[in-house]
């Protein structure tokens, strides 16, 4: 199997369900969203990496790009709520082949939904689809060591923060590694 064709593998799967949420491919209608949540400092108030447009029409044609064509590296969910209001996106990326492993990334953008479980939720989702690929043994995520939300929804989907690394794009502030691996994906099924 060529890297394209297992990009598209990837890429492939358009709808994931959880119990009481939806992970869906982006489509245009969901710029809207993305935009309000992309200029909330407090909803980014922990990354780094946050981008960012002033306006929504500087904002479109990259929401486009990157989120509804993809680049065939990072691939991108709206996570929906039991109602089927757009709550925010879960991503991964760095899809490595050769090393059984990939970085999850999300985004709860919808700041009423804060508290109720649904970031865990998407994450153990996210990860039962990434796991069907047989040569995935490690999923993992980088987050900031004060951002306690986000550790405690990677923790109650059964990640295990395995040291604090710092980034150098970053204001200097730890962030912590957290994966989980095959064998404890498999455990956590069974528990």
């Amino acid at each position: 199997m060529t890297e394209l064709q297992r990009d598209n593998r990837a890429s492939s799967t358009s709808t994931l369900h959880g119990p009481r949420i939806t992970l869906r491919r982006p489509t245009m209608q969901d710029a809207h969203h993305v935009f309000h949540w992309e200029r909330d400092d407090e909803v980014w108030r922990y990354d780094p990496y946050r981008p960012y447009s002033r306006t929504m029409a500087e904002f479109i044609p990259v929401f486009e790009r990157n989120y509804v064509k993809g680049n065939g590296r990072q691939f991108w969910f709206i996570i929906e709520d039991e109602e089927h209001t757009p709550i925010g996106t879960i991503t991964y990326f760095n899809l490595d082949y050769r090393g059984g492993q990939v970085e999850v990334g999300l985004g709860i953008g919808n700041k009423q939904r804060w508290g109720r479980g649904y970031g865990s939720e998407a994450i153990r989702t996210v990860v039962d689809y990434l796991f069907s690929m047989p040569f995935l043994g490690r999923v993992y995520a980088e987050t900031a060591m004060a951002n306690t939300p986000s550790r405690r929804a990677f923790a109650r989907s059964h990640f295990t923060e395995v040291g604090q690394i710092y980034d150098p794009r970053s204001s200097g502030e730890p962030w912590v590694l957290i994966e989980i691996t095959r064998a404890d994906w498999q455990k956590s099924r069974h528990t």
